[in-house]
């Protein structure tokens, strides 16, 4: 694995309704550092966006050691405009099933690998050293003419290609075998994950585990229709179940920002980042957690800047309930303590939500 795409600022771009101010982007670029994201996808190489230039000149200072890169289409004249802002990557793209070949393009595969071949020596000429060419709508496309994109793309000296699950179609073991089935020529392999079927993140993660060395993402899975692979779930499992040196904590930070920039709230229960993931009331879990928190917690809550939070309330059983009287220091013979245990449940039934320490307290002296 080498890294992280992120593409927010391109793909989650895309997100209808959603647009960033300019110090919006940059905060984003700043937070993106922070948790340590190898490469950053600036937008779209176009004339049409006048603040590329001073995005990616402001973007090098505010993050030194992170790598931009600028998605590109096969056309020349972009590419021309792309040379002149320098990025680190160019990314271009172009649709390789027949699909979108002949419905959308209608075009033929001949000008499909023509075009690549064109377009990738011409960003070469224009002084690019690293030209990532996107393989669009891949999991749809024919695998012999695949094949041949990629051993052309490779002749001409493209580093890296990205196979692009457009429609999210893939399921980890599909996207898994496809990788496999290629021969990618040397290259370096991106995947392009969609959550059309809620599967981009198990299949970036599957596709990581095996052969890819890239994934792309975008913070809160911004993106066209259901949106794509999660960067908080991807870098969260990384950081803390497979050991990469992303800062698992900067993640809540750059979660809440981009949540404010896009006016898309985050569900108190979203994975690695919600409020109350690490908030137990069920009397089974409530045990665990007060002997051991491994027991029903994959990490520790503050890798990620969060606190646990044990609630007792009208679904704990008696065991659990004697465990917490215990922690609070009450002391009574065990007919009290099953009146008690009878009033808490009766009581946290009727407010219909858990009790506080001073209302299971206030039961006691009652």
């Amino acid at each position: 694995m080498k890294g992280i795409i992120d593409t927010t600022l391109r793909e989650g771009l895309q997100t209808a309704g959603v647009n960033f101010s300019y110090d919006q982007k940059l905060a984003i670029v700043r937070a993106l550092s922070l948790v340590g994201i190898e490469e950053i996808e600036m937008g779209i190489a176009t004339r049409f966006d006048d603040e590329l230039s001073s995005l990616l000149m402001e973007s090098r200072l505010i993050a030194p050691r992170t790598s931009f890169s600028l998605w590109c289409r096969c056309i020349d004249e972009d590419i021309e405009y792309a040379a002149q802002l320098s990025p680190d990557v160019l990314s271009l793209s172009i649709p390789v099933s027949d699909l979108h070949i002949e419905k959308k393009l209608r075009k033929s595969r001949q000008w499909v690998l023509q075009t690549v071949i064109k377009s990738v020596t011409h960003a070469m000429k224009a002084g690019f050293k690293k030209v990532s060419l996107g393989l669009e709508d891949a999991t749809r496309a024919d695998r012999t003419f695949l094949q041949k994109i990629i051993q052309t793309a490779s002749e001409y000296g493209a580093y890296r290609i990205r196979i692009a699950d457009t429609v999210g179609i893939s399921t980890p073991s599909g996207l898994i075998h496809l990788i496999q089935e290629l021969n990618t020529q040397g290259l370096e392999i991106g995947v392009h994950t969609h959550n059309d079927f809620g599967m981009a993140t198990a299949n970036a993660i599957s596709a990581l585990e095996e052969e890819a060395h890239w994934a792309d993402v975008t913070v809160l899975g911004l993106g066209e229709r259901a949106g794509n692979a999660r960067l908080e779930e991807i870098v969260g499992f990384l950081a803390l179940k497979a050991d990469r040196p992303y800062r698992s904590r900067e993640l809540k930070s750059l979660c809440d920002q981009v949540s404010e920039a896009s006016s898309k709230p985050i569900d108190q229960q979203h994975p690695v980042i919600g409020n109350n993931i690490f908030t137990s009331e069920t009397g089974l879990h409530l045990q665990g957690l007060s002997i051991d928190p491994d027991t029903y917690e994959p990490y520790n809550p503050a890798r990620v800047g969060a606190m646990r939070r044990l609630l007792y309330g009208a679904k704990i059983g008696r065991k659990s309930f004697l465990n917490r009287i215990a922690q609070l220091q009450v002391h009574a013979t065990p007919e009290r303590l099953e009146d008690i245990f009878i009033a808490f449940r009766k009581k946290a039934k009727l407010l219909g939500r858990p009790l506080l320490d001073k209302e299971i307290r206030a039961l006691y002296e009652s």
